[in-house]
Order: C-alpha cells, then structure tokens, then sequence
C-alpha cells in the first residue's frame, strides 16, 4: 500500500476549509531536501533558469494554500501586547488583553502597495504631439483654473 504523501494528507484534513497558518512546531521539523516533486522540476519556462509559474502555482495548489488569503491574514493578525515579565497587558476599561497589529505599519503599507497593482492596475502612459501656440496670459490661465476649479466642487 503506497503511503500518502504530505501534500495528500494536509489537503484532507483541510477537507474544504481554509489553510492553516504555520505553528511553531512546523517551524521546528527539520528542512531536509525533498525529493521527486514535480513542482521542482524545470518544465516549460521560455529562460533556462526562469521561473515556471504554473508550476509554482501548482505546488500551491497541491499544498492547500492561496497567498492573498495568506497575506490577508497575515495583514489582520494581531498579538498581545506583554509587559517586562511576558504576561498580556490588560486593559483597565475592557477587562481584555491589550492587541496591537503583528506587523508594523511601515511593512502593511509595503504589502498593500504591491498588492494593489493586482486590484487597480497601473494606468499605461499617453504619447501626444501639440503643434501652435500654446502660452496663455496671466488672465487665459486665471479663468481656466476657476472654471476647473468650480468643476471640481460640483463633484
């Protein structure tokens, strides 16, 4: 009888639901080299050494894991704040253990930045050719910023 591998294994005891973050004792077991995995093998990729992103997808799959989820998550998780003695703070008012987010604003704005671009992609740059003259007086200018500006009140 052939043994499941891991892969087979976590996506059963996920049995529809989403994936599980890492614990530490998954961060304790050892990192030995596994081999045979089609994932790691080069298959298709236009360069030599390049990325093959379905493959990359793959083992995604296989593994039962989605990224945004996992960055979301990761985004959202919040710990407790803990004092000299490593015992939670607790708030006077809630009677609650104090929360603050896991991961510092600087390094959030970093994510959603580099996630956004997959939400609102960036706008492709316009090439235009302007023949005439183009110089506007003091006055021209003056009338069409308050008519831009009076548009831009309206909305």
């Amino acid at each position: 009888m052939a043994k499941a591998g891991p892969n087979k294994r976590n996506l059963a005891e996920l049995a529809g639901a989403p994936p599980k973050l890492a614990t530490i004792e998954d961060l304790d077991a050892p990192m030995a080299a596994k081999t045979g995995r089609l994932h790691a093998q080069q298959r298709s990729s236009k360069k030599p050494m390049g990325i093959n992103l379905k493959a990359v997808a793959e083992a995604l799959r296989d593994a039962g894991m989605d990224p945004a989820v996992e960055i979301i998550s990761i985004l959202q998780r919040q710990v407790p704040v803990r004092d000299a003695n490593g015992k939670p703070r607790i708030h006077p008012e809630t009677k609650e253990p104090m929360m603050v987010d896991a991961v510092d604003a600087d390094t959030k704005l970093r994510m959603l930045n580099e996630m956004l671009q997959y939400t609102q992609p960036k706008l492709k740059s316009v090439e235009m050719k302007v023949s005439g003259n183009l110089e506007l007086t003091n006055e021209q200018l003056d009338n069409r910023l308050t008519m831009l500006l009076s548009k831009a009140v309206r909305k």
